[in-house]
Formats: structure tokens, C-alpha cells, sequence
């Protein structure tokens, strides 16, 4: 029995003591006005002792790295996204279900399936002064499409005929009917920067010095070490204003240092607690972790840019020899689940593949010698990006692979490492955290470039075409199959689904967690 039970048993059972004390019965109605008042002075008291509490005028949370940048079309990293969010708006938000609410657009309407008019709030300034306007959201989709790390997202908007019909109202067309363009609007590269600010100082200052309509606004952000914000006063969404005036984002990599930020009280909230230290969190006195699904996901990849992988029995060798349940007890403590398709299962169209990669090292065996390695001897490359559970599971990779005569040399570079050698590699790792097909699955699309590079036209075309299909029951047919179809060519081998894990002080008020991270620091309170 935990902390928290033994405290909600006691807090039971105080209750039933005062109650007992007050003598009367529920059928006696002199013993319902005394419990009723004996209630009514509890809730004065409870009252009274929450007025009394102080509260904090900075919230301080540890962060798991550094930002590539707070330039929100020139990032492709969900953590990123965590902290531009408090900065940037959106013009709709899209809740769990798929519905979407307004944001910075009041209203849209869809005037063919290439047409979509939208228009907006007259309300909102940027921290800068400059008034929000059609020009802004014109400027976002022709900056996604200039660069490489949100072309692929936006190929489908057209700009050259999209119409700022004046400050409040655009027209937005696309080249082919685009289901997902909600989900792309209110993701992380949907974030609307200030033309004006870009234009005034240009690219690279307004990615170091951000200026954006959200309820925080940039301070002050020291490389490797912490970003600072501060509550934006004019706020347009007056109903969610800051609740707490500072905020600072300290960079701490280490799984275990964010763990002691909790126990030394150093932080109130902590991204990506390992699932392998819940219980410890869970053990420190005036804090817990929050647990929640979500859409992360980590899977091997291969590249078939290399004549070696390229063997589709050597891929099914490999995907045999993990044991992925070994995985997720020694690098999540059992708190993951084993994956049982190609994306997460709470993904719209997921679809479960009977029998899923089953860990077989008799039948990874015999693909070694359908591959022509029947007594192994075969080194490959294993590019790892430089983060600690990465590195982690690439050796217990390492060692599964040993099994079938396969050695591989890890390699640990950074993203920009990796990028500067032209995307070279064998074998990698990617970690996702995504809730729409599209984004998932671009990996495989041959104009992607990282991690798969692909070259199959089949996929290419499916890919394209699952995003023109508006109808909701024919595009879950089209990305089941398709999803059929990457099992059984096997460019990637998914391994498991993990929760979102955050640390949170109890002094901390107003958290609530998202599949995606993408939380809103701005409903939080923090008392002494």
C-alpha cells in the first residue's frame, strides 16, 4: 500500500469519526442539522485554510534538452513544440477526440474540397504590438513549404492561390483534397509566427528571440542551460491568462537528474519521468507521477538506400531475434506496451496484425540463411541519436542480434551529425509521438530522406492519396491496408507504445497532461 492510499484511507476514516460524533441519525431531522452545519463550518475551515496558502510567483520545470530552435516550422521535435506552445497560437486547437475549436481563426467554412475560408480574430497582438492579421497566417504556410523540416507536412497547401482577402479573412487552397489539414494546423508547425518581426529582424533572430500571441512571453534563453518567460498581460483568450507570472525551463538530459529535481524540491514539474523510476517518484514525500496514455512510439529502421538491408530476408532475421518484451522490462519496468501494428493503437485507423512479430530465434535463423548468411558473419552500422534510453536499447539490440550472427557497431550522433552526412546509415532507432497517420507514416515516403528512405512507389502513392480520402470510413480501409503492406515489407520493425510519464509537486495546481506533451503551463498555480 502506497503513500497516497494509507493518506485517502485515513482521510476516510476522520470523516467517519467527526460524523459518529455528531450523534445524530439521517432519520432524525435535528441530526441532519447538525451534520448539515457540522459540513458547512469543515468546508468554512477547508476554505479559510486554502486562502491562506501562498502562492508561488515562478514555476520552474525541468525540460529533457535543449531547443533546435523556437522557430516553429524549422523543428521537427515534439519537445520543442512543448515550449513554443506557451509562446505561439494556433488557429484552431484540436482536442483528443478530433474535434476542433477556434483558436486564432473565429470561424471556417469549406467552399469545394480544394477551398477552405477562414476568418479570424481582430483581437490579438503579438508581444511585439503588431496586430495579428490574414498576412501572418500566409507568412506560416509559406515558411512551412521553404523548408525542409515542414515541406513534406505542407506539400499540400497552395500557396500561390491561397488569398488574404483582408486582415481578418483568408482563403486557404489546396492542390488535392487534404483531410488532415486540422491536425496540421494545430500541431507545432502549426504555430503562427509575426511576419513583421521576421521581416524586421530576420530568421535567425526571431528563432533565438521569439515573439509570438501566446500567454507567455520570451525573457531571456541561456543555450544548454534554461529559457526564461514571463506571463503575457495583454493576453487576447482573457479567460486563460497566466496564472503564474514566471516561468523558467531548465535543460536537464539526465533521466535521474530530473527525478532529484523533484526530491531536492529544485522543480514543480518534470517532462518524461522513465517509466523505471514511477515508483520512486510515487515515493517522494510532496510529489507523484502523473501517468497517462499516449501516442509515443519507438521502432527500428532500416535503410534502403543500403544494398545490404535492402534483402527482405535479412529484414525479417533481424525483426525475429528482438524480444521485445525483454525490452520493456528492463528499459520501462513492464510500463509499456508491446506493439501490435505499425502505429500506436490509439491512432485513428489503427490495425492490429494478428501474430505480430513474434520474438522466434529458430525462425530468425532460418531467414538468415533464406538471406545467404546461414553462419552469420555479417556487420552492420546502428545509428543512434544521443539520448540515454536510445543508447540503452541499441545495446540490448546489440546483443539480440549476436544471437543470429549479426554484429553491429553503434554509432551516437546528434541530429545535426547526422544530418550533415547526408542521412548515412544502416540500422536506426526513431522515437514518435504523433496522432495522425499522415505524421506517422511519413517516414516511409521516399521524399522524407531521414531514417527509412524509402524507395517504394506503392507506398509513395497510398501515402499520398490516404490524405485526399475526406470520407472518414475509406480512408480507415486505405490506411489499414496500407499498414498490411509495411508489415509485410518490413522496413521497420515497431517495438513497443509508452505512457506519458510527468513528475508533478502536489503544490502544484491546474496540471493536466497530453498524449502529445503539448500542455498548457499557463493553468498552472504553484503554492509554497
Amino acid at each position: 500500500m502506497n503513500k497516497r492510499t494509507i493518506a485517502i484511507l485515513m482521510a476516510a476514516v476522520m470523516v467517519l469519526a467527526l460524523l459518529a460524533g455528531c450523534g445524530g441519525s439521517s432519520s432524525s431531522s435535528g441530526g441532519s442539522e447538525a451534520s448539515s452545519g457540522s459540513a458547512a463550518s469543515s468546508a468554512s475551515s477547508s476554505g479559510a485554510a486554502a486562502a491562506e496558502r501562498k502562492t508561488k510567483d515562478t514555476l520552474t520545470v525541468a525540460i529533457i534538452e535543449d531547443m533546435m530552435s523556437m522557430d516553429p516550422q524549422e523543428t521537427n521535435r515534439a519537445s520543442n513544440w512543448a515550449i513554443q506552445r506557451q509562446i505561439y497560437n494556433h488557429l484552431v486547437h484540436e482536442n483528443p477526440d478530433g474535434s476542433v475549436d477556434p483558436e486564432l481563426a473565429t470561424k471556417w467554412e469549406w467552399e469545394d474540397d480544394l477551398t477552405l475560408r477562414m476568418w479570424l480574430r481582430d483581437d490579438v497582438y503579438f508581444h511585439n504590438g503588431v496586430q495579428f492579421t490574414a498576412k501572418d497566417v500566409y507568412f506560416m504556410i509559406e515558411k512551412a513549404l521553404a523548408t525542409s523540416l515542414s515541406a513534406s507536412t505542407y506539400a499540400s497547401f497552395d500557396i500561390e492561390n491561397t488569398e488574404i482577402v483582408n486582415d481578418f479573412e483568408i482563403v486557404l487552397k489546396f492542390k488535392q483534397p487534404y483531410a488532415p489539414v486540422f491536425n496540421t494546423l494545430t500541431s507545432g508547425r502549426g504555430s503562427v509566427p509575426c511576419k513583421e518581426y521576421f521581416d524586421e529582424v530576420g530568421p535567425e533572430v526571431a528563432a533565438r528571440e521569439p515573439v509570438g500571441t501566446g500567454p507567455y512571453k520570451f525573457v531571456s534563453w541561456d543555450a544548454g542551460t534554461q529559457m526564461v518567460l514571463e506571463a503575457n498581460e495583454n493576453y487576447w483568450d482573457t479567460a486563460n491568462m497566466a496564472k503564474t507570472k514566471n516561468v523558467i525551463l531548465k535543460v536537464v538530459g539526465n533521466t535521474s537528474s530530473r527525478v532529484v529535481e523533484l526530491e531536492t524540491q529544485s522543480s514543480d514539474l518534470v517532462f518524461e519521468i522513465a517509466t523505471t523510476d514511477i515508483d520512486r517518484v510515487n515515493a517522494i514525500e510532496g510529489a507523484h507521477a502523473d501517468v497517462s496514455e499516449s501516442n509515443r512510439y519507438m521502432l527500428v529502421t532500416f535503410s534502403m538506400k543500403d544494398e545490404t538491408l535492402s534483402n527482405k530476408d535479412l529484414r525479417y532475421a533481424l525483426s525475429y531475434a528482438i524480444d521485445r518484451q525483454a525490452i520493456i522490462n528492463v528499459e520501462y519496468g513492464g510500463n509499456a506496451l508491446m506493439a501490435t501494428g505499425m502505429y500506436p493503437h490509439n491512432v485513428f485507423a489503427f490495425r492490429e496484425i494478428p501474430d505480430y512479430m513474434p520474438y522466434d530465434l529458430a525462425k530468425a535463423k532460418e531467414y538468415m540463411a533464406k538471406a545467404g548468411y546461414p553462419d552469420g558473419g555479417l556487420k552492420l552500422l546502428f545509428n543512434v541519436e544521443d539520448r540515454e534510453v536510445d543508447r540503452r536499447i541499441a545495446v540490448m539490440l546489440q546483443d539480440m542480434w549476436k544471437q543470429i550472427g549479426v554484429e553491429t557497431e553503434i554509432i551516437v550522433a546528434g541530429d545535426s551529425a547526422y544530418v550533415s552526412q547526408g542521412y548515412s546509415y544502416q540500422i536506426g532507432l526513431r522515437a514518435g509521438n504523433a496522432n495522425e497517420p499522415s505524421n506517422i507514416l511519413i517516414i516511409y515516403d521516399s521524399a522524407f530522406a531521414q531514417k527509412i528512405q524509402g524507395c517504394d512507389d506503392h507506398i509513395d502513392s497510398e501515402l499520398a492519396r490516404c490524405k485526399t480520402l475526406l470520407d472518414a470510413s475509406e480512408r480507415a480501409e486505405a490506411y489499414g491496408a496500407l499498414q498490411e503492406y509495411l508489415y509485410d515489407i518490413r522496413f521497420t520493425v515497431p517495438l513497443l507504445e509508452t505512457p506519458v510519464v510527468f513528475g508533478v509537486s502536489d503544490n502544484v495546481e491546474g496540471f493536466v497532461s497530453d498524449p502529445l506533451q503539448q500542455i498548457n503551463l499557463n493553468s498552472i498555480v504553484v503554492y509554497e
